[in-house]
Parts: C-alpha cells; sequence; structure tokens
C-alpha cells in the first residue's frame, strides 16, 4: 500500500497522537483517583463506644468490673496465691473465695486489706469492699441422691 501512494506522488500523513479521553462529566457519585467510590464519611460510633454508653445508662459498670475482678484474679493477687484459691462468686460488693486449706484461708484474711487496696487501684473504688474467705468444704459422707436423716453425730471417729 505505501509502495502504491509513493508512486502516485502522495506524502504519508505524521502519525497520529493518541488523544485523551474526554468523557462527558458524570452525573453519579464522585470516584476517588483509582475509580472506585469514594467512602462516605459515617458518622457513627465504634463498636466499643456504643457498648460503653450502654453500659453507664443501664448501671452495669460496678458489675463488670466485678466480673473483671473474677475474670482476672491470678494477675491481681499473684499465680501463687491464685493457685491456691477460687473466686466463687461477687455479690453486693463482696468478693467470695475458697481457699484449698484453713492455712491459706487464714493467710488470706490477714492479706485482706492488701488485696483490697490492688482491686481499688486496678478496677475503681467501692467496686469491691469487702472479702468473704472460706476454707475448704467439710467433707460429706451421703452417697448418691437419697438420703435419710441420720442419728445425729456420734463418735465416728473411735
Amino acid at each position: 500500500m505505501q509502495k502504491a501512494a509513493k508512486q502516485r506522488g502522495s506524502t504519508p500523513l505524521p502519525p497520529r497522537k493518541p488523544q485523551k479521553k474526554t468523557t462527558p462529566p458524570r452525573i453519579g457519585r464522585p470516584t476517588g483517583k483509582d475509580g472506585r467510590r469514594r467512602r462516605r464519611p459515617l458518622d457513627v460510633d465504634t463498636f466499643g463506644a456504643l457498648l460503653g454508653t450502654e453500659i453507664s445508662r443501664r448501671g452495669w459498670e460496678k458489675d463488670i468490673a466485678g466480673g473483671w475482678v473474677f475474670g482476672n484474679w491470678d494477675e491481681l493477687v499473684g499465680p501463687k496465691i491464685a493457685q491456691h484459691t477460687t473466686v466463687e462468686m461477687v455479690k453486693d460488693r463482696k468478693l467470695f473465695i475458697t481457699c484449698d486449706s484453713t492455712a491459706w484461708a487464714t493467710n488470706l484474711r490477714m492479706m485482706q486489706r492488701q488485696i483490697l487496696q490492688v482491686i481499688a487501684e486496678k478496677v475503681g473504688p467501692n467496686i469491691i469492699t469487702e472479702l468473704k474467705i472460706f476454707g475448704p468444704k467439710a467433707p460429706s459422707w451421703r452417697k448418691g441422691p437419697l438420703h435419710v436423716k441420720g442419728r445425729g453425730p456420734r463418735d465416728t471417729y473411735g
């Protein structure tokens, strides 16, 4: 084709530059540089903020703080004491604790003031105001679901 054009005496046109695409302005939503839609600025609180406002609105702060003490007992008193004690429940600002032995229960009763101070520092004042510390439960000779009342205490150890 080029030979035929030269024989006719026509000169070739200069190469065309690619034209920029001119598109009409969009009517829809504006897009970012990569063509995706822009994120709308949302005026929504985070889940944690919503949860915090709901907890404070319902007055659950003290209950949840008591639950934190229940869940993080080993962090509050240390692993050695936590190994020999069990937190049973939190009720009316009282923390009920059961110990492995009466010796641990006695030691914990002597440390009660320090434990309450640590709880007040970590959780806040007036969350836990009293510790109810119990030793191990007494043994039971009761077997099975049915029980007949006995004749009272006897000299069982002869």
